[in-house]
């Protein structure tokens, strides 16, 4: 059960962050933007990145249910040439953050693991960095993330499946089971058990038609 986290987020802002004018984009573009002061992309662009989770243990005795704070960053490179002072880019601040918080606050990824659907939750932000060409800043939201027994290891998903019951049906009881005489059953019923795709078609013989029997030694 995996459920993306930072692809919906990206879409999320690309779409309502008019200030990107769609510039979003995931660490691996961050890294060259870094490397290549952003040949790829107009400024201001955001990056939206993976950083810390912390877990709380366990919350059941039997089975599976934990709840992980995950952090994820929002990555904003700001265009400084025009001002080496940081102050013209940072004059778009106030912008920028109206528009995360509008766009992430309260938006959860994938409703079924966040309990009660609470969404993003800010978390805070910090500079990062400014040179003669660019500023960065950096926006951290937190997420509660739920995990379950579908992401856990699962015996049974190894075991043999039990694809079916053999009922074998005699015409004159009592006798000893099963019969000391080696008799034939007079009907044998399968009985399906499973939809596992490794099983075999389940057979019902015809009550009618008769068994067959192996020969008898004749010594």
């Amino acid at each position: 059960m995996t459920e993306p986290i930072l692809g919906p987020t990206i879409e999320q802002l690309r779409s309502r962050c008019p200030a990107f004018a769609g510039r979003v984009a995931g660490a691996a573009d961050f890294r060259q933007g870094l490397e290549n002061y952003n040949a790829n992309m107009a400024l201001p662009a955001a990056y939206v990145v993976p950083l810390d989770q912390e877990a709380e243990r366990n919350s059941v005795m039997t089975g599976f249910i934990q709840l992980v704070e995950k952090t994820i960053g929002v990555v904003v490179e700001l265009d400084a040439r025009a001002d080496r002072r940081g102050q013209d880019p940072a004059m778009s601040y106030e912008t920028i953050e109206t528009q995360l918080f509008k766009s992430l606050l309260l938006w959860a990824p994938a409703g079924c693991r966040v309990p009660n659907l609470q969404g993003y939750q800010f978390r805070g932000g910090r500079f990062l960095d400014l040179d003669r060409a660019r500023l960065f800043y950096q926006w951290e939201f937190l997420l509660p993330w739920q995990i379950d027994n579908g992401d856990a290891f699962d015996p049974t998903e190894d075991a043999i499946p039990l694809c079916g019951v053999e009922l074998d049906i005699f015409k004159a009881p009592p006798f000893d089971m099963p019969p000391s005489d080696g008799r034939d059953p007079a009907v044998v019923a399968v009985i399906p058990m499973s939809d596992d795709p490794s099983c075999p078609d389940p057979l019902t013989p015809d009550p009618t038609t008769p068994l067959p029997h192996e020969p008898e030694d004749a010594t």
